[in-house]
């Protein structure tokens, strides 16, 4: 609560900040800030915007001005995370909101650009059950009509994917089971008391890994959070030509089961070791089941394969302690 010049008491604003991460994608940064800039606000909320640069030193201070220039009303705060990493940046950015006293934080990636509600759906969704996180849908931007036909190929894999996904996601959410849907930081929003109170972070170890923001929700889960997803905040993901390959999804997927089967083997190593067979064989299955409908849904069954594929190989580099540095280099720009 706080008074105003006349003394009266008047509820105090909640805080939200919006935070990014972003390394070597300034283009695409500029997107996502313009769609900031565009973002309509919830009634009865201050909004701090946090740009965390994961570099060895600040190159974005023109972006950041510029930024500054077209949210004159926002406060805007741009720090620097020399640790490479994005379970370190993201760390940066909670800490700095944990600090900043806000009540609320959320992510977008660096490649997105969000709706106008996005924010207000998010937070709509938040107070709705109380929640500690929240998820949205990611969906594909529209592919350039130029690009080439390989590369159409691969998106049009992507977008049925993805649509895939949401369609599971909606259903679940229909049977009142959205604590049950996996929730990735691409379109994110937490409660930052769960934070305080729980002292949850990002793992650290994954250093130049992905899959920070799977293990986080995994983990929040088991610290009691509630969690959701809702379908109206809706972000667009640019798909950068170079992740529209079939040799990108496989190392992909081969570094993320590589990094999650080292975790395994470190925590719980027999049990593990009697899983792996199991979970080979099963991964041995879907690639002949999605051999079987390439014939039929071409686009999607080959990101499927290459993406199977890759989970059997990172399986067993994981087995011989080969762990990952899939985010050494960024796509897009």
């Amino acid at each position: 609560m706080a008074e105003d010049r006349h003394g009266a008491v008047t509820p105090r604003k909640r805080s939200i900040c919006v935070s990014t991460i972003t390394r070597n994608r300034p283009r695409m940064l500029q997107n996502l800030l313009t769609s900031y800039a565009a973002m309509r606000v919830p009634e009865g909320v201050d909004l701090h915007f946090l740009i965390v640069e994961n570099n060895g030193e600040a190159t974005l201070q023109a972006i950041v001005e510029h930024f500054r220039s077209a949210v004159p009303d926002r406060s805007v705060q741009y720090e620097v995370e020399p640790r490479l990493g994005i379970a370190s940046a993201r760390n940066r950015a909670l800490e700095c909101a944990l600090v900043g006293n806000h009540d609320v934080m959320t992510f977008a990636d660096d490649d997105e650009q969000v709706e106008p509600g996005w924010l207000i759906e998010l937070l709509a969704e938040r107070d709705r059950s109380d929640l500690d996180i929240v998820g949205s849908p990611v969906r594909c931007a529209p592919i350039a009509p130029d690009s080439s036909f390989s590369a159409k190929l691969v998106w049009a894999g992507l977008d049925r994917r993805n649509q895939h996904s949401e369609r599971k996601a909606l259903w679940r959410r229909g049977r009142n089971e959205a604590h049950k849907i996996l929730l990735a930081t691409g379109s994110w929003m937490g409660n930052l008391d769960f934070f305080r109170r729980t002292g949850l972070r990002f793992d650290n170890t994954l250093g130049l890994a992905g899959g920070e923001d799977w293990r986080l929700y995994r983990e929040a889960l088991k610290r009691g959070a509630r969690t959701g997803w809702t379908p109206h905040a809706i972000a667009y993901e640019t798909v950068p030509m170079d992740r529209l390959t079939l040799h990108y999804h496989f190392c992909r997927n081969r570094d993320n089961s590589a990094v999650e089967t080292c975790a395994k083997l470190a925590h719980r190593r027999a049990a593990t070791v009697l899983r792996i067979p199991g979970s080979l064989a099963g991964r041995i299955f879907k690639l002949c089941s999605y051999a079987i409908t390439a014939p039929f849904i071409p686009s999607e069954a080959l990101i499927r394969l290459a993406s199977c594929m890759g989970s059997i190989a990172g399986i067993c580099q994981g087995c011989l302690g080969k762990t990952s540095s899939h985010y050494r280099h960024t796509t897009g720009s």
